[in-house]
């Protein structure tokens, strides 16, 4: 676990991405070109010019974690690092599933991995609820090369059940949705109570039946105006999911503290079918909890760093906002 040495040369033999770059995208180092409206953040800050991104040609460098200057680049290391073994570990087919899509960022990245490092035929699975995000999937696919008819996109919310919940839609780009707060009973019970005391039960009735929402916002990004709605909205699980494979390559997910639902009760069905799991954790008491799920069911721990913290290593000190847990199956 965390034998960071280990990976040190884990990126030799792919030779970083250079070429043109459109006006108002980014590139990785495997040459995945990122549309800049799919990051709104950036453009809170007034002295951003999205017309300045882009636009030229650029030559990459390969990733290295003691020069993540930020919390979301040396988490992205370890993306990249799962992106590339899950690649060269696949055999004759390659098969990937990123939980909370977003634009299909994961996605894109393992798919060019594994053309760089083993192409082999291969099928992505995203599932985004939010609809805003679910299109620009399909978009930043094809941004790509990559048909979006061939690969199986999924609409719905990952949980623990497919009964109907509770989720913020809305937001896209700002990747804070879930349904880990807004789904709990406590907060059903809330609404119901809100609604009641403020003689609002009709409306919230008429609401629920004929739109499927509680009329109720969020702010996803207090101090910014990135507000989403809680709505009913359809939902998955690892099962259903898993159900049309007989082996999973990768799994990533970035369900922003769902996962905590997501995985527990469906462990068998990821022994049986699933090689490597990447998870970003969210809260420290979920991210020791799915340490113990998975190291007591026989998974190697491959990396397991706590959320919000600092971290020393072999290839230089870095600090996580999400937590980083990479764990493979040794039956597969």
């Amino acid at each position: 676990m965390n034998d960071l040495e280990h990976y040190a040369t884990v990126f030799d033999g792919i030779k970083p991405w250079a070429g043109y770059v459109p006006k108002r995208f980014i590139v990785d180092f495997l040459g995945q070109l990122v549309d800049i409206d799919f990051h709104p953040m950036l453009f809170t800050d007034p002295n951003f010019d999205g017309d300045t991104v882009g636009g030229g040609w650029q030559e990459t460098v390969l990733p290295e974690l003691a020069k993540n200057a930020t919390v979301a680049n040396a988490e992205g290391w370890f993306e990249a690092v799962d992106w590339v073994i899950a690649a060269r570990e696949a055999r004759e087919r390659y098969t990937m599933i990123t939980l909370g899509a977003h634009y299909g960022a994961q996605a894109v990245g393992a798919y060019r991995a594994l053309q760089a490092v083993n192409p082999l035929p291969c099928k992505l699975v995203a599932v985004e609820p939010v609809p805003g995000n679910y299109e620009w999937i399909q978009r930043h696919l094809r941004n790509n090369g990559i048909d979006p008819a061939r690969q199986w996109l999924v609409p719905l919310a990952i949980s623990d059940s497919t009964a109907p919940l509770f989720f913020p839609v809305g937001g896209p780009g700002i990747g804070s949705n879930n349904c880990y707060s807004t789904n709990e009973l406590a907060a059903r019970r809330d609404y119901a109570e809100g609604f009641i005391g403020a003689g609002r039960a009709e409306e919230a009735l008429r609401n629920l039946l004929l739109h499927n929402t509680t009329g109720l916002t969020k702010d996803l990004a207090p101090g910014h105006d990135f507000k989403a709605e809680i709505k009913l909205v359809s939902a998955i699980t690892l099962a259903e999911l898993l159900g049309p494979f007989e082996l999973v390559d990768y799994l990533e997910a970035d369900i922003q503290q769902s996962e905590i639902l997501v995985f527990p009760p469906f462990i068998e069905a990821l022994r049986r079918k699933v090689r490597r799991i990447h998870i970003g954790t969210h809260g420290g008491d979920v991210h020791a909890a799915l340490v113990r799920l998975f190291a007591e069911d026989g998974w190697e721990i491959v990396f397991d760093y706590a959320p919000n913290s600092r971290h020393d290593s072999a290839l230089g000190a870095f600090e996580t906002n999400d937590g980083v847990l990479t764990v493979r199956n040794p039956g597969l």
